[in-house]
């Protein structure tokens, strides 16, 4: 059954950080976004937080200006756009024929020439297409996009680089077209080579960006649940990420009024540079508080896009094994929704990962996927499932303005939002079900195992992550006080969390590439197609064995902490 703080939800005061928010176009480290940093900054100083604003060095890029001209064999003008983070020309920019690459994908390169040539290639702009063009040898990019020009960020590089990434950040500038205007240019294509010039100058420079935080303590335990999203938006977004922003506060004015009960604090974090510095923020506070995150962040709630217009579809919210129960009590017990089980995304500011911390929620309604084809094709780039069909077809466009927001849908997600918080914040024993974080673990594993062709030991591995998931189920967690109890918890999470969600934790960041269970495994299928005698097969298998060490490290030690526990 929902607390009373879900029917307390007030759709006026929604609307008026809503408004106040998204009057601005919100660049990263722009006087126009610390115009909304300081509507929110006022709003939790006056209901008693400790608030802390902070600045930090980022890499910060957006489009500026660009152009596209074929050339040859006619000359026509296509009306284009730059990227975040994109590298610039020079003002005569790049010139040089066309080749199609399909999804852009590192296969569709299988057989292609496209040294020295531009690139053009169906969908949105994403970091992995960017990597594989690069690495492919060609000098531009063009993404063709749906009816509307969508902006990203084609950065593979979370956060600030470090001297082993720095390399990594985009070298080759790219548009994008709307899908009339690709057809014109694939038209062309079909009828002979076709050359063009493209001219890429957007704002990329290193500047100050904010992070604000606000604190109420908890009144029993010293740790807290952190309550993120980011700021900064492309044109005025009011869906991402003003609704966002205004349903934090609205659940921070709630849970205020109700300081007296908190079992453990409540954080509220509030980020830039998401859009235009690839997690700027969140990664630098990761690393800036990265022990006090490790020893006192019970859990993390991120949210993002939320009270569209026709976001009907809530059943795939996503989440991390141990808090899937959790949600779908909540989504169950709130709106009579079935959660289904959409394992969180490497995006959303999921920054934590290596400190061990356990995730719930992001982006957590979409619309219905049988709207549109454009939906179709949102729902595999946001890490929808069968039935979510992404955040609307004004995504990261200029049209993502107020029109597009729902009372009723706000209202309904800052209930589930504030009921989500009010119950991590309030309950003693913390709802995480470590269990099936190990049994995820074991059946990734069995998976590497399936594919490995014997070239990789994984049995021992395996029957570790299987062990421990049938022991932390096995033990009763009601027979130690709540605080012991919830340390177990949470150091598990310290252990196994980094295991299946990082390839690289706990103090590095991996790229913002997409993520699988266990990803330090992830290139056994690899090994099993190399030659044993090879250099290849040898380095690889050596790397691989490493990673199965820090695997099992983290098993072994997680199976002492539940035989401690047990005593």
């Amino acid at each position: 059954m929902a607390s009373q703080i879900v029917s307390d939800v007030s759709i006026s005061e929604l609307k008026r950080h809503l408004n106040e928010i998204a009057q601005y176009v919100r660049l990263s480290g722009t006087p126009e976004e610390a115009k909304a940093f300081d509507h929110i900054e006022r709003e939790l100083k006056s209901w008693g937080y400790d608030v802390k604003r902070y600045e930090n060095d980022a890499l910060i890029g957006y489009p500026g200006k660009s152009s596209l001209e074929i050339t040859s064999p006619d000359q026509q003008t296509i009306p284009c756009n730059g990227y975040s983070l994109s590298p610039l020309t020079s003002d005569e920019g790049v010139s040089g024929e066309l080749v199609y690459v399909g999804a852009g994908k590192e296969a569709d390169y299988a057989g292609l020439d496209v040294r020295g040539k531009i690139v053009v290639s169906d969908g949105l702009a994403m970091p992995d297409k960017t990597l594989a063009s690069q690495n492919a040898g060609a000098i531009a990019q063009i993404h063709i996009n749906d009816d509307y020009i969508h902006e990203m960020c084609i950065s593979p590089v979370w956060g600030t680089p470090i001297p082993e990434t720095a390399d990594l950040l985009p070298k080759l500038p790219a548009v994008s077209v709307t899908k009339v205007d690709g057809e014109k240019i694939r038209a062309a294509m079909a009828d002979g080579t076709v050359t063009v010039r493209l001219m890429t100058q957007p704002y990329l420079a290193w500047c100050k960006i904010p992070t604000l935080t606000a604190d109420l303590p908890g009144k029993t335990e010293d740790t807290f649940v952190m309550f993120s999203g980011h700021v900064d938006s492309w044109h005025y977004g009011a869906m991402d990420n003003g609704t966002a922003n205004a349903t934090q506060l609205e659940v921070a004015r709630l849970i205020a009024e109700r300081k007296d009960n908190l079992y453990r604090g409540l954080r509220m974090a509030f980020w830039s540079g998401h859009s235009h510095g690839r997690y700027a923020s969140s990664a630098w506070y990761a690393d800036t508080f990265w022990h006090d995150l490790n020893e006192r962040c019970a859990v993390h709630v991120n949210i993002d896009s939320v009270g569209a217009k026709n976001a009907v579809v809530l059943s795939e919210a996503p989440v991390m094994p141990e808090t899937y129960a959790f949600a779908r009590d909540v989504l169950k017990d709130t709106v009579d929704v079935d959660l289904d089980y959409r394992r969180m995304s490497r995006s959303s500011d999921q920054s934590f990962w290596g400190h061990g911390i356990s995730s719930v929620l992001a982006s957590l309604s979409e619309q219905g996927i049988e709207d549109s084809e454009m939906f179709k094709a949102m729902a595999s780039l946001l890490g929808g499932g069968a039935k979510g069909g992404g955040l609307g077809w004004w995504w990261h466009t200029t049209e993502d303005t107020l029109d597009k927001i729902d009372d009723d849908n706000l209202v309904r997600d800052a209930g589930i939002y504030a009921e989500t918080l009010w119950r991590l914040c309030t309950v003693d024993r913390m709802p995480l079900d470590m269990a099936a974080l190990a049994d995820e673990i074991a059946d990734a594993i069995d998976g590497y195992i399936g594919v490995a062709n014997s070239a990789l030991d994984l049995s021992e591995t395996k029957e570790l992550a299987s062990n421990l998931a049938t022991r932390i189920r096995a033990t009763d967690l009601t027979k130690a006080p709540a605080a012991r109890s919830n340390q177990l918890l949470m150091d598990l999470g310290r252990n196994l969390v980094p295991v299946n969600f990082t390839a690289n934790g706990p103090f590095e960041q991996d790229l913002a590439l997409g993520t699988q269970p266990v990803p330090g495994l992830r290139e056994v299928a690899q090994l099993a197609t190399l030659d044993p005698a090879s250099d290849e097969f040898r380095f690889l298998k050596t790397k691989l064995i490493r990673q199965r060490n820090r695997i099992e490290h983290a098993l072994r030690a997680s199976m002492r902490l539940v035989s401690e526990f047990n005593g």
